[in-house]
Parts: C-alpha cells; sequence; structure tokens
C-alpha cells in the first residue's frame, strides 16, 4: 500500500473524521453560552455596562438614560432625512408623470395635426404607454415571454418610486432597539426611572429588594413600579401589589406608599439568562446548508 493511499481524499466515500473536519464549514451549528456571553440584568442595552441613571422602556427594557436619549435623537435625525427623502421622491415622481402627461398631450396634437387621428370603436385615443400605466394601476398581470425584445420588456422602474417605496418601508416613530423579535414603538415620555436599592457587603455592592432585602441574582425575576420607580422580587411582588390588585382594591408600594392601581403599571424587567439550560436563552443555533457528500 502506496502512502497517498492512506490520506483522506484517497476514499471513495466520506469517513466520519472526513464529516468532522467539514461541521465548522457546512451544516448547522449550535453553541451553548455561558453567564459570560449574557448581559447582567443590571445592564444597559446599548452599552453592555451597570446602567447609570437607569430606566426602562414600557417592555421592560433597561437602559442608561443618557445612552437611550441619545440614540433616540439619533433615531429622530433619520427620520426628519427619510421624511426629506420622501419629499423629494414624491416630488420627482410628480414632475416624471407631468413630463410624461405634456410628452402624451404633443404626441397626440402631432397625430392630429398630420391627420392621423383616426377614431375607432374598439381603440381609445390613448397611447401605448397611457394603457400600459391604466393597466399597471388595475393590478392586470402580464406575461412577458421574450422579456429581451424591446417590444416585450416590462417598463422599466423608475428612481424615485424605487426611492419611494425604499422610505416608505422605514419606521415612521423611534423605536427600542433592544428586542429585534418583538419590535416596538419608544418615545422618551413612556421611559421610567429605575430606582435600584444597593448596599455594601464586604465591600461589594449589592441589589436587592427592599421588601425582603434579599438580594437580586442573575436568575432572579425583578419588577418596576411604574409610579415610583422601586424594584421588587417577585414573590414580593405578587403578594403585596398584585393580590390586593385581584380583589379590586388600590395596592401601594411597599417602600414609599405611592398608589397602584393597575396590573400594568408594574413592568417585569427581562433578563437573558444565567448560562443554564432553565435559567434562559442558554443556547444559540446557526442554521446552514448540509454537506453533500
Amino acid at each position: 500500500m502506496t502512502r497517498h493511499s492512506k490520506q483522506n481524499t484517497a476514499l471513495g466515500h466520506f469517513t466520519y473524521a472526513e464529516y468532522q473536519m467539514l461541521k465548522d464549514r457546512w451544516g448547522s451549528r449550535s453553541v451553548r453560552l455561558s453567564k459570560e456571553n449574557m448581559r447582567a440584568f443590571y445592564a444597559c442595552y446599548l452599552c453592555l455596562q451597570t446602567a447609570q441613571r437607569p430606566v426602562t422602556c414600557p417592555e421592560g427594557h433597561l437602559y442608561c438614560k443618557e445612552c437611550i436619549l441619545t440614540d433616540l435623537v439619533h433615531q429622530k435625525t433619520k427620520l426628519a432625512e427619510f421624511s426629506q427623502q420622501r419629499e423629494d421622491a414624491l416630488r420627482s415622481k410628480a414632475q416624471e408623470a407631468q413630463a410624461a402627461e405634456q410628452e402624451a398631450q404633443a404626441k397626440r396634437v402631432a397625430q392630429f395635426a398630420q391627420g392621423d387621428a383616426i377614431i375607432t370603436q374598439k381603440r381609445k385615443l390613448d397611447d401605448d404607454e397611457t394603457e400600459t400605466r391604466k393597466r399597471m394601476a388595475a393590478g392586470e398581470t402580464r406575461s412577458t415571454p421574450a422579456f429581451w425584445l424591446p417590444s416585450q420588456a416590462p417598463e422599466h422602474v423608475s428612481s424615485a418610486d424605487s426611492s419611494l417605496t425604499l422610505v416608505d418601508n422605514r419606521a415612521s416613530t423611534t423605536m427600542c432597539t433592544a428586542s429585534s423579535e418583538n419590535p416596538h414603538k419608544l418615545l422618551s415620555k413612556n421611559l421610567v426611572d429605575v430606582c435600584f436599592h444597593e448596599r455594601q457587603v464586604d465591600g461589594d455592592s449589592q441589589l436587592y429588594c427592599p421588601c425582603c432585602k434579599k438580594e437580586y441574582s442573575p436568575t432572579s425575576r425583578t419588577h418596576v413600579l411604574r409610579s415610583c420607580g422601586h424594584v421588587l422580587c417577585t414573590p414580593c411582588t405578587d403578594t403585596l401589589i398584585r393580590a390586593p390588585l385581584k380583589k379590586g382594591d388600590t395596592s401601594a408600594c411597599p417602600e414609599c406608599s405611592a398608589p397602584i392601581r393597575k396590573s400594568r403599571d408594574i413592568i417585569s424587567l427581562v433578563r437573558e439568562g444565567t448560562g443554564f439550560a432553565s435559567g434562559g436563552k442558554a443556547e444559540t443555533h446557526l442554521k446552514g446548508i448540509a454537506f453533500q457528500g
């Protein structure tokens, strides 16, 4: 047996070792995330650092106040640019329509002057371009079996139409950028101030619930009260606030006695998990094409 017959590429079929060598280039892959790959529950979604002057959106996404206001201002600037592009596109489209109408009118006048304007019963006094526009406006489907022929080529889409379509697909208001799966509108007036309770234990700062004095951890489910911004754990929230609301009574914050009248005044902060399967999003997937060997 020669040396080259022992190489991986010498066999007529793929071995298990060869398939393992292709795993990083072909097929779907999944990776288990650890604690270091996840955002801490007290961290800002934009800068990923400990939130300074923390605020939250109505869906429970935590931000630094400076970070989110800067992002909203940037979004408003982009929206103003998109609005200007839309106005320019509409103006350009109107000018093109006016120029096309003037050209068609001049063509009809020239045909009439030459004595070629013949009115028939089946064909209206319209040029081909006008008829094409009417068919497109009516939504009629056209088949172009020989699209490379000038007589059967589809009508050219102007740059104004494409720009107008692009601008129409843009969001019309500022958005919360924390979640791509559940995008929602966000205005500066909808931000709620968050007040974490902090204490020093052996030189380390700890965030804790003001009611039960229990320290928050990455597994803790926390809730913000819209009226005062205090953060409570789930057991305290269910026992002291949600239970009276279910009975139809008015509840209050156990720390500052701010009234809580509706369930929507309780905002659940979003957490990412701990790295364990039951602690949140602990695994990420990347879909790819399987190797056809």
